[in-house]
């Protein structure tokens, strides 16, 4: 039986985790109609690095100002910190080829497909036991996010089909999702800020490294032109906000409710990114609307299930 005390404590942690969670997809969905208009003037592997190195500094400055932890952290492994940056990169790097050699839409399901990569890794890594009803919260969140896919309006037409990029793509989410688990495995007992400054920083150094592999063989294009005033303010989107206080928010949120849990809300970056080109006076769907409504319907419930369990 959990003690009143535990419960409380329980109930505070689901209420942070869906705080900082929602935050996160908010900022990533965000980032979908920036990065869109940045990848018109700007090479995709440059902005990738670009976001890596604009959020390092914030997180740095963070860490100067955040408390540190009463514990003694263990010593810092530079072979499993290496780790962690590499898994960053990798995803990177499959996630950029993933897009570039799939369908529109098949890359969007695929990664609308992401809670169930994370669930099966945190199956396989930790044990884990999936709280009561998740199940049924997955397949609600998965579907609507496929739905929200299928409803975009101006998709591109013609049959899905298979690109070859789609395994990438299952590859990039398998890269993120054992971040997610390692890191707090590893460098938890550091805090969440320093944690996610260690990685993006060691990440930084090793997209760099593509960056000039890239460079050296098939070429990168660099710009004609300086950026305009714009293109710095949604650079610094994509890096501060999109880097440093998104990766943040995320860790936070695997610290506080597992891996497996905080996927269901990376679903609803695409309902966030809906909203946003709504108010900038893009239409959406009956079906993007339909299946937003259940993505977050189905995240409500399974938090609502949650904080009525620690209830007793």
């Amino acid at each position: 039986m959990i003690s009143p005390v535990d419960a409380a404590g329980e109930r505070k942690a689901l209420r942070r985790a869906t705080i900082v969670l929602l935050f996160a997809a908010l900022i990533w969905g965000s980032m979908i109609p920036v990065l869109s208009a940045l990848t018109q003037h700007y090479d995709p592997w440059l902005l990738s690095w670009l976001r890596y190195v604009l959020g390092m500094p914030v997180l740095w400055i963070a860490v100067m100002f955040s408390t540190r932890p009463v514990l003694t952290p263990a010593p810092l492994r530079a072979g499993r910190l290496l780790k962690l940056g590499a898994a960053m990169t990798v995803f990177s790097v499959l996630y950029t080829f993933g897009v570039a050699h799939s369908h529109p839409a098949t890359a969007a399901i695929v990664l609308m497909c992401g809670p169930i990569t994370a669930t099966i890794l945190s199956r396989i890594m930790l044990g884990s036991i999936m709280p009561s009803g998740f199940l049924s919260t997955l397949a609600l969140v998965v579907g609507g996010g496929v739905v929200v896919v299928l409803g975009t309006p101006g998709r591109p037409a013609g049959g899905l089909g298979l690109r070859g990029g789609e395994i990438l793509l299952i590859a990039a989410q398998l890269c993120w999702n054992w971040y997610s688990i390692r890191a707090q495995q590893w460098l938890a007992d550091r805090g969440q800020i320093m944690l996610s400054a260690l990685t993006t920083s060691m990440a930084s150094v090793l997209l760099a490294a593509a960056c000039a592999v890239v460079w050296a063989t098939v070429g990168i294009q660099w710009p004609d032109r300086p950026p305009t005033g714009a293109e710095v303010g949604m650079m610094l989107w994509i890096g501060v906000l999109g880097v440093a206080a998104a990766i943040l928010l995320w860790n936070t949120g695997v610290s506080l409710v597992g891996v497996a849990v905080a996927s269901l809300f990376s679903n609803s970056a695409p309902v966030f990114a809906i909203g946003l080109a709504a108010l900038m006076g893009a239409e959406p769907s009956w079906l993007q609307l339909l299946g937003g409504a259940i993505v977050m319907g189905g995240i409500a419930l399974h938090q609502l299930r949650q904080m009525r369990l620690t209830r007793g």
